[in-house]
């Protein structure tokens, strides 16, 4: 955009620096923070910068000033003589188009950037980044509005160079949840496609029914929210259908009552199971699951290491743990070390406290119906379902209505 919006200012005390400058500029000329603008530079090139701030600044040496020429106050007065005034906006350099990152210079020019600039300019031109994660609006509420589709790459979202992924938003809004779910819809859309790469999911549903229902589609207020939400995902290069090839675990429940441990109503969990046939309850079995006893103990203190001898006891056999294969024999035996008449552990190497120890904090939660002796019909295991797991594949583990400690269990296994 060839017209300026502005020129360079700095003075003593507000000189221009490699990093920050400021400019002035009309102030009914509307601007955002975040806009990305050029800036004219040394040698041809040109430096963009990303605003910051945007003040308004008067001839008043202070706000006593402007009170006293209104009266003292009187809010319907017209001041006789009118402040001369303008508009300064303070800008972080972000780029140069030729690497020259010198001070800009004071009474430069100061032009809003095109869209291919602003991309240049934040690195959006990268033929790496393929996966769309959204868009931006620069100069919004104006005539030079740009919408610039937004692309990463995903090599820094998943794989082996994947990062730790931050989302930032006001608690309470769904937002950052809705935002996430998002950018997993997109990483999906991706690969669908692609004949040489695959992606999968393991999601965990930690509150409500949030998750439960990723593969059925959207309701919408009306046919005009409707084609509007839809326009966005195509805009993208997104389609706008919910998520494919998911299935749901959802914890066991208790006898005759198999939606005792979810959110989901015993009429949604039965439609899940038998209808739509993509919904399984999840169990630990104690041959299977015996070696992740450990899972219970990691926020326990145990500086005398008094609760890992006693789990390299039960996985060695020992004391008749070798004979041993239900959860409800595993109690058995555990009560019987927890007395010193009829303890299995002759040599008293654990001391009889500490196998009360490890009672009250095993006990309760293995009675729990999470924990069966084997699984059949409609129940399984994570762990085998994760390795049956298939390209394009959403597994959504449900968790939600369980205790932290069983959370805590579920998550670690």
């Amino acid at each position: 955009m060839d017209n300026p919006i502005g020129r360079v200012i700095a003075t003593e005390k507000k000189p221009t620096t490699v990093d920050e400058f400021a400019f002035w500029t009309d102030s009914n000329f509307i601007l955002n923070p975040f806009d990305v603008i050029k800036i004219e530079h040394i040698k041809g090139s040109f430096s963009y910068g990303i605003i910051e701030d945007i003040k308004h600044i008067t001839d008043a040496n202070s706000f006593l000033t402007n009170y006293i020429s209104s009266d003292f106050g009187d809010v319907n007065v017209v001041a006789p003589t009118l402040r001369v005034g303008m508009n300064y906006v303070e800008a972080k350099i972000i780029h140069n188009t030729e690497g020259i990152y010198i001070p800009v210079q004071s009474d430069k020019k100061v032009f809003l950037a095109d869209k291919s600039e602003i991309e240049e300019a934040l690195g959006l031109s990268n033929k790496n980044s393929t996966l769309p994660c959204g868009y931006l609006e620069m100069y919004e509420n104006t005539d030079n509005k740009e919408v610039l589709l937004v692309r990463l790459d995903p090599r820094f979202i998943i794989g082996p160079e994947g990062a730790h992924l931050n989302i930032s938003g006001i608690s309470g809004l769904a937002a950052k949840t809705s935002y996430a779910m998002f950018l997993l819809k997109a990483i999906q859309d991706s690969y669908k496609e692609k004949e040489d790469d695959s992606v999968a999911f393991v999601l965990f549903n930690v509150k409500g029914k949030d998750l439960m229902g990723i593969d059925l589609p959207n309701d919408f207020e009306d046919d005009n929210e409707q084609q509007k939400i839809e326009k966005q995902y195509t805009d993208l290069g997104l389609t706008p259908k919910p998520f494919e090839q998911v299935k749901y675990l959802v914890p066991n429940g208790e006898n005759g009552r198999t939606a005792s441990n979810t959110h989901l109503s015993q009429e949604e969990l039965d439609n899940y199971i038998n209808v739509r046939k993509n919904t399984k309850q999840y169990a630990f079995t104690y041959e299977e699951d015996k070696s992740d006893l450990d899972l219970f103990f990691t926020n326990v203190n145990d500086d005398t290491q008094t609760i890992d001898a006693i789990q390299e006891y039960i996985l060695n056999g020992q004391g008749g743990f070798n004979s041993v294969n239900d959860w409800q024999g595993f109690i058995e035996k555990i009560d019987k070390h927890c007395n010193a008449k009829t303890s299995p552990d002759s040599d008293k190497r654990i001391m009889v406290q500490s196998w009360w120890k490890f009672r009250r904090i095993i006990g309760k939660t293995i009675r729990h119906p999470l924990f069966q002796n084997s699984v059949r019909g409609n129940t399984t295991r994570i762990a085998e379902e994760i390795k049956k797991i298939q390209p394009n594949q959403t597994l959504v583990i449900d968790i939600a209505n369980l205790s932290e400690t069983l959370q805590s269990f579920v998550f670690g296994d």
